[in-house]
């Protein structure tokens, strides 16, 4: 069985694992949170890896552009930090938004660099 057709008979399970993310982070996002301060920059970390796996499951359930995914996970993150400026124990921020954004790309720019390589040994069997 491909992994392509593993996917799309399974893209239900992928909304429902996206759907609940997507509540588990912003739980977590609008919680009161203790972050390490021993290793620098580690919630921009956490922004990056939150919004990868986000990107991953979006593309897993729903094969809509990369723009249209981009926007949408995009909007969400900032959505998030103008929430969070109204929590009086948490605070928004642009420098997230940027982290979430990065993790998006980054998510991305694997994909496609993973189906070009996909592509082109398929072609070369």
């Amino acid at each position: 069985m491909s992994l392509l057709h593993l996917i799309s008979n399974n893209k239900n399970i992928f909304r429902a694992m996206f759907f609940t993310a997507l509540v588990i982070c912003s739980y977590l996002f609008f919680s009161q949170q203790n972050v390490p301060s021993d290793i620098a920059h580690s919630d921009k970390y956490g922004h990056i890896l939150v919004f990868f796996v986000l990107s991953l499951l979006l593309y897993l359930s729903w094969h809509k552009s990369v723009l249209v995914q981009v926007v949408l996970l995009t909007s969400y993150g900032i959505a998030v930090e103008v929430i969070q400026s109204y929590i009086p124990y948490r605070s928004g921020g642009i420098d997230d938004v940027i982290a979430d954004v990065i993790g998006v790309a980054l998510f991305h720019t694997v994909a496609h660099l993973a189906l070009r390589k996909l592509v082109v040994s398929t072609n070369n069997d």
